[in-house]
């Protein structure tokens, strides 16, 4: 059964509709273009939330660890202030005790009892454990406690005595911490200068107090393990200190960074290290006006900053529920995001598949259509019209008319239009020979008929499948078409070679040119570009007015063994 050739028409426009059908869908397009931009959205927005959520409460927590020590800060000022003041008072009792007995002594000397008066004048039975009277010669005179041993009665050696023999000023002196001769236990001296009738060098008064005396009061806060408090002498010897439950003296700190404070300003806080223990801690200190004294009150950041975090997790675990919620929030529309966007690509690649397969078929129906044509008018057409030469030239023998002449002419001319199409229609060698001499025969036939001049270079070329010679092969006659109606050109350069894993053809000309940014777009030029496509091919066209063009079509190659002359 022969297929009439408007059939072979219909099926051919039949495939041209269906390859425009399958082109790549634009709701697909636009959903895989717009996935991406929907997830980036949405990962931000969670992004921003998560990082107000969490800004929020590095804030909060800022604002309540600045609060916790602020209070603290307070409370320790407040506990310096109480610790000045108590040391004052303590300290104007026992000068009290010392300018009564210096005199009682100056008026009854040596049969004054010691005892007695200070029972008739106790301020504080605190600070009258130990009250003595030394001569100027450094020996007791008397006491109110009895001193163990014959030795411990000379204090000539003692700081106190040597400074207020040495000194004529009427001042009291309060000594660095050291044992006592009497008790045993670590004591501060207290001491004023006595003075005989002509005003010279009489001996020393003293009490003593136990450290514990300043610190004691302090146990009524409630201190913590590492609380402190303490008394500093400014050389850095420490009077009296309390750690937690802990009492102690004659510490040495004159590396703390206190008295750099100090000297900057007499009352204040600071935040260091303790000088003995080394922990962080927040000091508040006043220095004391009329006693060569630095009250210093102290908590470890440890110790204040229990209940700020005792309190975090009421502050944290909401917020952590809220994020965690965001996240798989943001991670389950992500995951429904790129699902969809998977089925998009999945359907774009079978739209391209088939798209793909459609040119194809396409491709291969149009050669059969031009293989068919060109039979058709090799077999058909042209036999008729060679029988019709063959008949004019009879009649021409028998006859003699001038017109017979003429329409043999016209025979002949249709007949060789006809070869040549015939020619054009089927690639004369590549059912037999290869791409190489096809192409040199489509040369010979457009440069004899168009008055072109040739290069043709082959020497990278390597081979390729049948089907992918075709399509080389159609396009480059495609684009010498274009040349011979176009460009108006005088030399064509043609290159035929492999890179790589591609084969690529190249087809320049030194014609006019033409606008390649303009959006029209030939036939022609959309027929090369369906054909590259079909190979997974790239079509580049380099051209400008009056500047020739350059075409470049790049495949992927396919092997095939092919006949050495290629």
């Amino acid at each position: 059964m022969q297929i009439r050739f408007h059939d072979r028409a219909e099926i051919s426009a039949w495939l041209f509709r269906l390859f425009f059908l399958f082109q790549p869908s634009p709701a697909m397009n636009s959903l895989k273009s717009k996935t991406g931009r929907i997830v980036f959205s949405v990962s931000t927005l969670c992004l921003f939330l998560l990082a107000m959520i969490w800004v929020s409460y590095c804030r909060q927590r800022s604002f309540d660890k600045s609060d916790t020590i602020r209070f603290a800060i307070e409370r320790n000022s407040n506990l310096a202030v109480a610790l000045e003041q108590y040391v004052i008072r303590t300290l104007h009792n026992a000068d009290a005790v010392l300018q009564v007995v210096k005199m009682e002594y100056a008026d009854k000397g040596e049969s004054l009892d010691l005892k007695n008066l200070l029972k008739r004048i106790s301020i504080s039975q605190d600070i009258d454990d130990c009250v003595s009277i030394i001569g100027p010669d450094g020996r007791l005179k008397m006491a109110n406690v009895a001193f163990p041993g014959h030795a411990a009665a000379d204090f000539s050696d003692q700081p106190y005595f040597i400074f207020h023999s040495q000194n004529n000023s009427d001042s009291l002196l309060i000594s660095e911490p050291r044992v006592s001769r009497a008790s045993g236990k670590p004591v501060i001296v207290i001491s004023r200068r006595l003075y005989d009738e002509k005003g010279g060098f009489a001996g020393v008064v003293t009490l003593e107090i136990q450290p514990s005396v300043f610190t004691s009061f302090y146990a009524q806060a409630h201190p913590l393990q590492n609380d402190i408090i303490s008394l500093i002498a400014p050389d850095g010897m420490t009077y009296a200190r309390r750690t937690g439950d802990v009492e102690s003296s004659g510490e040495d700190v004159h590396k703390s960074p206190l008295f750099r404070h100090v000297a900057q300003c007499a009352d204040s806080f600071y935040f260091a290290p303790d000088a003995i223990r080394h922990i962080p801690t927040w000091f508040s200190y006043r220095k004391l006006n009329d006693y060569a004294i630095i009250a210093t009150v102290g908590s470890s950041e440890a110790n204040i900053l229990v209940d700020f975090t005792n309190r975090q997790p009421r502050f944290i675990i909401p917020r952590v529920i809220i994020s965690l919620f965001i996240v798989l929030f943001s991670l389950f529309g992500a995951q429904f995001l790129l699902r969809r966007r998977k089925l998009a690509d999945r359907l774009l690649a079978e739209e391209e598949k088939y798209r793909r397969l459609l040119t194809q078929q396409m491709v291969a129906v149009q050669e059969r259509e031009r293989e068919w044509i060109g039979r058709e008018l090799h077999d058909n057409v042209n036999q008729v019209l060679t029988t019709v030469k063959l008949y004019l030239e009879i009649a021409a023998r028998e006859e003699g008319s001038p017109l017979i002449p003429r329409s043999m002419q016209l025979v002949n001319r249709s007949i060789t239009e006809i070869r040549n199409l015939s020619h054009q229609l089927s690639a004369p060698t590549l059912g037999t020979g290869s791409l190489v001499d096809s192409i040199n025969a489509l040369i010979e036939t457009v440069a004899f008929s168009n008055h072109l001049q040739f290069a043709f270079d082959y020497s990278g070329y390597t081979g390729v499948v049948m089907s992918q010679k075709l399509a080389l092969y159609r396009i480059l006659q495609e684009q010498l078409t274009n040349i011979v109606k176009h460009a108006q050109a005088t030399h064509v350069w043609i290159s035929l070679f492999g890179k790589d894993d591609n084969v690529i053809l190249t087809v320049r000309d030194n014609g006019k040119g033409f606008d390649a940014t303009s959006k029209t777009r030939g036939m022609g030029i959309t027929n090369i570009i369906s054909r590259a496509k079909v190979f997974d091919g790239t079509v580049q066209i380099e051209t400008a007015p009056q500047n020739g063009c350059l075409l470049t079509v790049t495949m992927s190659r396919q092997v095939v063994e092919e006949r050495s002359v290629h």
